[in-house]
């Protein structure tokens, strides 16, 4: 039987079996991944050098990497995605889209804090590093445990993934980065506060970042301002789509030229 491919506006293409039902219904009424996020992304792209270095943090099943090899074909890629089985999707919407792996650097770590391992909860597009927990158990916690054993809640599939921080991840790639996407899901002041030297160094230009609540939307502008970064655009609370937003450089020209008004 044939698979469903569901084209995306832009021309992108991914299998439909790679989506949720989530985002079947939200590609309904805007039919790009994410409306907001997507229309900086691309003014970011074209505005950076055509031989420049993009790095995506987060790829999943690869549309962000995908989108920029089709609007700037000579940009060297890295996507980096912990997920075994996102990876495979992305290799399988690489071919799909006329591409070939060779035109793509995917590493399979998850970035943090620290060089590692560390527990990783799948949760398909909602997959994260698991927090550190206090020994204490709550009452939460007990009755988490308690309905799991009579199989009333769903087990989560905890897998162990190696761990880099970026400021190791961008002495492998040993180039100056033009711009870093992350969507980690909670975990974006881990990813800045293991990118140190990167930040104060200004080795990674400009930042697109997807928030996940008002403490981690708030602490990255603060963190970035502290290492000399111009806020050009945020948004904690989008319309559009899940998270929220936030741009941030050292370029004052691709600030005002890409972000929002």
């Amino acid at each position: 039987m044939e698979r469903k491919i569901h084209v995306f506006d832009n021309g992108l293409k991914v299998y439909n079996d790679h989506l949720t039902h989530v985002q079947r219904q939200r590609y309904k009424r805007h039919n790009v991944h994410e409306a907001e996020e997507e229309n900086i992304f691309n003014n970011i792209i074209r505005a950076i050098p055509a031989n420049g270095c993009y790095i995506d943090i987060g790829s999943a099943i690869g549309y962000y990497p995908l989108l920029a090899k089709r609007l700037s074909p000579g940009l060297i890629i890295c996507a980096i995605e912990p997920l075994e089985r996102h990876r495979a999707f992305f290799m399988e919407n690489i071919a799909l889209n006329g591409f070939i792996q060779n035109d793509f650097i995917i590493y399979n770590e998850g970035i943090s804090l620290a060089d590692g391992e560390a527990k990783f909860v799948d949760e398909a597009y909602g997959s994260s590093i698991q927090r550190n927990r206090n020994k204490e158990h709550s009452v939460k916690t007990y009755i988490k445990t308690f309905l799991s054993f009579f199989g009333l809640q769903k087990t989560k599939n905890i897998i162990t993934i190696k761990t880099i921080t970026l400021d190791n991840m961008l002495k492998r790639i040993k180039k100056p980065v033009d711009l870093c996407q992350m969507d980690v899901q909670g975990f974006e002041l881990d990813v800045l506060r293991g990118a140190r030297h990167s930040l104060q160094g200004g080795s990674i230009r400009t930042f697109l970042i997807g928030t996940h609540g008002k403490k981690q939307h708030q602490g990255c502008i603060e963190l970035l301002n502290e290492r000399g970064y111009m806020i050009g655009f945020e948004d904690c609370y989008t319309k559009e789509q899940p998270d929220g937003i936030l741009v941030a450089g050292r370029d004052i020209n691709i600030l005002d030229h890409c972000c929002p008004k």
